[in-house]
Parts: C-alpha cells; sequence; structure tokens
C-alpha cells in the first residue's frame, strides 16, 4: 500500500526518503509555511504524514486531512500545533526530544562568550577600519541562571561549568541527583534573576510559560547581566524588553527565536545596538538536523506499520 507522505521543507528529503521509500511511502516537498490555510488543506487532504517544520496546524487543517495519521515535528517545540485538535481527527503529533540538545547548548554557550567579550561589536569595527580592543569578562568568573534544565538546559550547565562558571538553574522539577554531579544550585526564578550575569532560557512553552519572563522579571536583573534566549519568543514579553534595553536596564541580549521566520527587517529589537541577533540557528548543525529528521521519520515508519509512536505529544481519539 502506498502512503502521501509530505516533507515540509527541501532539507530533510534525503533522510526520510532512506526510512520511509522501503515501506512504499511517496514522498513530496511542500514548503507548507508558506500557503495560506486553503492551500494547505488542499495540500494535506491525501496525505498520511508529515515531516512537520515550524508551520501551523489549526482545526481547520485537520478537518480537511482525511487521511492523515501522523504530524511528526522535526524538532521539539509543538506549539504551531493545535494537540486538541489533531487528537479530536485520530492524529499522532510527535517529537524528537534530545535530537537539538548539544546543537542549542553549544550556540547558547557560543552567544554568551560573543555578549562577555564583545565579539561581535570588535569583529564589525574591524571592517570598518577602527582597530579598537573592548575589555571583557570571564566566563568563569560569572554567575549563569539557566531556565529550564532539562536536555538543553542541562548541555548548558555542562559546558558553563567546564569553564568554571557558578551555575543557578530553576526548574519545575529539580534534578538534585544532576545538580550535586555538576554542583548546580536550584533557586527561585526572582533569585536566579537577582543572582545571575547571564540568564538563558531553555524551558518549553505553554500556558504556565507563556511571557514568564515580563516586567517584573527584567527589573529584578542586574543592570550589567545579559539575556539569552534561544528557546521561543513568546517566553519573554517582547515590548518589556525592549523598554529595558532601551533604557539599558540590563546590558543587552542575545534573540535566536522570532515570532515569525524570517523576522522582518524593521523587528524594533534589530535597531538596538545592545541586541545580539542571529536567525533562529541553534538546532542548525549537520548531526542536530540529521537527528530530527530520521527522528520524524522512524515516528511516521512506525505509525504508518500500525504501531504506536515512542515520542506522543498527544493522545488521540480512534
Amino acid at each position: 500500500m502506498s502512503h502521501d507522505v509530505i516533507c515540509a521543507q527541501p532539507h530533510m528529503l534525503d533522510q526520510v526518503t532512506e526510512i520511509l521509500a522501503p515501506i512504499g511511502c511517496q514522498l513530496r516537498v511542500v514548503p507548507l509555511q508558506t500557503l495560506t490555510e486553503d492551500e494547505f488543506c488542499r495540500e494535506i487532504a491525501t496525505a498520511a504524514g508529515v515531516v512537520a517544520a515550524g508551520e501551523y496546524y489549526t482545526p481547520n487543517i485537520f478537518r480537511a486531512s482525511q487521511h492523515l495519521k501522523i504530524v511528526a515535528r522535526h524538532g521539539v517545540g509543538v506549539d504551531h500545533v493545535d494537540l486538541e485538535a489533531a487528537a479530536q481527527h485520530g492524529v499522532w503529533v510527535t517529537n524528537t526530544p534530545g535530537a537539538t540538545n548539544k546543537a542549542v547548548a553549544e550556540f547558547t554557550i557560543g552567544l554568551i562568550l560573543s555578549l562577555v567579550r564583545h565579539i561581535p561589536n570588535m569583529a564589525s569595527d574591524m571592517k570598518k577600519g577602527v582597530y579598537a580592543s573592548t575589555r571583557g569578562e570571564e566566563l568563569g568568573r560569572l554567575t549563569i541562571g539557566i531556565v529550564g534544565a532539562g536536555g538543553i538546559g542541562k548541555e548548558v550547565i555542562r559546558l558553563s561549568r567546564g569553564f568554571g562558571a557558578r551555575a543557578l538553574a530553576y526548574d519545575i522539577r529539580p534534578d538534585q541527583q544532576f545538580a550535586d554531579q555538576l554542583q548546580v544550585e536550584y533557586v527561585s526564578l526572582d533569585e536566579l534573576l537577582r543572582q545571575a550575569d547571564i540568564v538563558t532560557i531553555h524551558c518549553g512553552l505553554d500556558e504556565s510559560t507563556h511571557g514568564l519572563i515580563g516586567e517584573s522579571q527584567l527589573k529584578l536583573m542586574k543592570a550589567n547581566a545579559y539575556l539569552v534566549n534561544t528557546g521561543r519568543p513568546a517566553l519573554i514579553d517582547k515590548q518589556a524588553l525592549i523598554a529595558c534595553l532601551e533604557s539599558r536596564a540590563i546590558a543587552g541580549a542575545a534573540i535566536d527565536v522570532w515570532d515569525t521566520a524570517p523576522c522582518p527587517a524593521d523587528d524594533p529589537l534589530l535597531r538596538l545596538d545592545n541586541v545580539l541577533a542571529t536567525p533562529w540557528s541553534a538546532f542548525n548543525t549537520a548531526t542536530a538536523v540529521q537527528n530530527m529528521c530520521r527522528g520524524a521519520a522512524e515516528e511516521i515508519a512506525r505509525v504508518l506499520q500500525g504501531q504506536q509512536p515512542l515520542h506522543a505529544v498527544n493522545s488521540p481519539v480512534f
């Protein structure tokens, strides 16, 4: 039996084909993020599975998907998928936990080093003919606060402890064994914000974390502290962050995640000279992308062969 499977982005195709073609899947690349909802509905009408990127899955899309059995997220976050609507229509939603942990953690440390050593500004000055060294800070002498000590957060802790940095963590499920091994101190969110020289955010996005860092939380941070977000844009109140950065209430921020992709050129964060901006790239290594593609494809293969997926994030009604 042949199954129609959509790949939402071209770079997924080789890895996905290797796993799904042998079980009779017909693969097609459809740039779902560029489609209107009506166009999306037409494309998905015949699909049995989707290797999903960052596109939105609304109730209308699930109503239009007559044969859909699984939306396999290429990544961890599933905030773009209406999980309840998927479940009501008997559609599994899965993700690929752990696939990007090392990539995102390494990128986070890169952003932190760039901020505390002023690397982007000096590199830009050099190309303008300005030869001026800016004094920075050694990471080992700083306190890093990790908001969300799950898979990625723990990798950030491991790397930062390797530099000798002091690590504070906030998480709703503290792992005391891990804390004892890495000499990490779990504290409240407010206490973390007060003490940390760098605050880096790695929690998932749901109703409880939407706007987790708002005006009152930003006011707790040190004036010489930096904020790093490689998680989800909605974890931070954007307008409060802009006001905080404009007034120099904190030293600066590094932002890798944006409300839309691509990020509009007139986004107010981009005009601030104390913001280091990157284009949602923390996950983007060859190894991590391969892990995500293979993980998503393997989940589709399981479901289309009558098995339950390993990493379901919903409970479909059949």
